[in-house]
């Protein structure tokens, strides 16, 4: 097989970690140089992106874009996990309304994260100490965005759908909690499901059992957010030593091609475009 690069679209199964879809995509194209942007939980389902070989390289690019769920809540019961998974800690009998106002978290949005996640204090992870059942260490909160979240169902039997677009760094679990705090009660996720990050989409995805006819993006179409510049040989010889270019583009951010192979990222500083990541062609 030959050695491809680029991104890869798949639609992780629920019972599998990224890190295993990882692992099944090293083995399937023969290499190690495969990462992903942006963990989905093992009870997560949904959009996975891939970087495979230099793909990887594009990956903090990603990492950062906004990113769309749709999942289900289970009000007036509280786990410790904050989903399906973990035990029961607290319970309220509060009688929600059939449609909840969630207008009070669209746009900034400050979010403590879960205490089982992965981000790390004093050099371990939050969910290690809650596994060792250590004292939990107090997080700051994070600055968040949220660009969209409705009810997709009534509440029934004290469950609910619902779909929110939010900036990288979102914690579904948390939001779920936050939202029955806000009405006096707890709860917790049955299922998340992620449908977009950044332009890409779900219906685009691969599954892991049909490898064969996955769609790739390659290194430029990895990149549809950003603005090409066509390079000419000349520039194309600059650009591939990082040197700054001249041009007149409006925009903070561009990518540079030439025959349509990326050669490198380029940002905005003082009228001139200098090499944020540079590529060769790739």
């Amino acid at each position: 097989m030959n050695k491809k690069h680029g991104i890869l679209l798949i639609n992780k199964p629920l019972g599998m970690s990224s890190h295993d879809v990882v692992n099944v995509l090293r083995k399937f194209y023969h290499t190690k140089k495969v990462g992903h942007a942006g963990t989905l939980d093992v009870e997560a389902s949904g959009l996975l992106v891939c970087g495979i070989n230099d793909g990887t390289k594009l990956l903090n690019e990603l990492q950062t874009h906004q990113k769309t769920y749709e999942f289900e809540v289970c009000f007036n019961v509280e786990t410790d996990t904050l989903d399906h998974t973990g035990n029961i800690i607290n319970k309220t009998s509060i009688d929600l309304p059939k449609l909840l106002d969630l207008s009070e978290f669209i746009g900034p949005y400050q979010q403590v994260p879960p205490a089982y996640s992965a981000v790390k204090v004093n050099g371990k992870k939050l969910y290690e100490y809650a596994r060792n059942q250590e004292t939990i260490p107090d997080v700051k909160p994070r600055e968040l965005f949220i660009n969209s979240f409705k009810q997709m169902t009534e509440i029934t039997d004290n469950k609910a759908m619902f779909k929110v677009t939010a900036s990288s760094g979102l914690y579904v679990r948390k939001l779920a909690l936050d939202l029955a705090k806000k009405y006096q009660a707890v709860a917790h996720t049955t299922h998340i499901h992620r449908l977009k990050v950044g332009l890409f989409s779900i219906d685009d995805a691969s599954t892991l059992n049909d490898l064969e006819h996955a769609i790739w993006r390659s290194m430029s179409e990895a990149l549809p957010h950003l603005i090409a510049y066509e390079l000419n040989d000349e520039e194309a010889k600059d650009v591939s030593f990082g040197k700054p270019l001249n041009i007149h583009f409006k925009e903070p951010m561009i990518k540079c091609v030439k025959d349509n192979e990326l050669y490198a990222i380029y940002i905005k500083k003082d009228q001139k475009y200098i090499a944020k990541r540079v590529f060769k062609g790739v």
